[in-house]
């Protein structure tokens, strides 16, 4: 990176930023498509911060759209000089997804300036730093409230410019817009239909031991009904090395449901001669009281499982 002689004091450039659309938010590749407008006011005619900056995170750079809306830069009321451009395009991401589907994600949107380090030229957030567009609706989402951040981002390397002996940071603005699922909505698409088949297998319990098919067909499809909901939910997501809150909720279904399994199939036997024998073995006095049993301790643990991923 060129160097620039250094001064008493750096170059202050104002900075701001109107997020106007919000297309997409695509999980599986970390990556969120942007409409915005980044303007700059600066007092020194030497510089060009427009032609000198650059985003830090962007996704499939070829795909951008850069506009500068004024051929030069617009005198201001208070000296300084005023220029900005819109830019649409994909930035990247690393998306937490411990929590999923109650995950809570930062959108950012990272400038820095390529050339001169931050003794040379530092950032400072306008009066309004950043305002985003009250008619965004994100399906699936819910905005935050939008921050700005400035600091100085330190390189361990001097990128190979022998002019520099000195490693020094350079300013960096970091425009943050939170997004988080509504509660409700992951409780009703996730969890409702994983209860429904758990009931499904629990009704298992509830019949005489002498409807082998009928108990053992229930757990069954219940299996393989979950199995296949859990391959649709989580096509839409990364591969990642941890657990996902519903990869433990739904770790915690199949042993259920296995449980039910071997209790229906301790609970019925058939001898050499066809004849059906047994009962439900681990309560003897009542099915309904082993079913409310199991079903209420699977209960339980997935409410442990739910605040111990959200609280922690």
């Amino acid at each position: 990176m060129a160097g620039v002689s250094l001064a008493d004091q750096p170059h202050q450039v104002t900075i701001g930023m109107y997020v106007n659309d919000i297309q997409t938010v695509d999980l599986t590749t970390y990556s969120y498509a942007v409409d915005l407008y980044l303007w700059f006011r600066w007092k020194d005619p030497q510089i060009d911060p427009v032609s000198q900056f650059e985003f830090m995170n962007t996704f499939d750079p070829e795909a951008h759209v850069r506009t500068v809306l004024y051929e030069k830069p617009v005198p201001q009321p208070d000296g300084s000089l005023y220029q900005i451009v819109r830019h649409q395009g994909l930035f990247s991401a690393k998306f937490p997804l411990h929590d999923y589907p109650f995950d809570r994600q930062l959108l950012t949107v990272t400038v820095e300036d390529t050339t001169m380090t931050a003794p040379q030229l530092v950032y400072v957030p306008d009066r309004e730093p950043m305002t985003v567009n009250g008619e965004i609706r994100l399906p699936g989402y819910k905005l935050g409230k939008a921050t700005v951040a400035i600091r100085n981002k330190p390189y361990p390397t001097a990128f190979g410019d022998l002019s520099e002996p000195e490693i020094e940071p350079y300013s960096r603005a970091e425009f943050r817009i939170p997004i988080s699922r509504p509660p409700i909505s992951g409780l009703l698409k996730t969890f409702v239909p994983v209860i429904l088949i758990i009931l499904s297998a629990a009704f298992a319990l509830l019949l005489d031991p002498c409807h082998v098919e009928a108990r053992i067909g229930l757990a069954i499809t219940a299996l393989l009904t979950l199995v296949a909901m859990q391959f649709t939910m989580l096509s839409g997501l990364p591969e990642v090395a941890y657990l996902t809150l519903l990869d433990q909720v739904y770790l915690a279904s199949y042993l259920y449901i296995l449980v039910v399994i071997g209790i229906v199939v301790q609970g019925t036997r058939v001898d050499q001669t066809g004849e059906l024998r047994g009962s439900v073995v681990v309560v003897p006095s009542s099915g309904r009281r082993v079913c409310f049993t199991v079903t209420g301790a699977y209960l339980a643990f997935v409410t442990v499982i739910g605040m111990l991923n959200l609280l922690v």
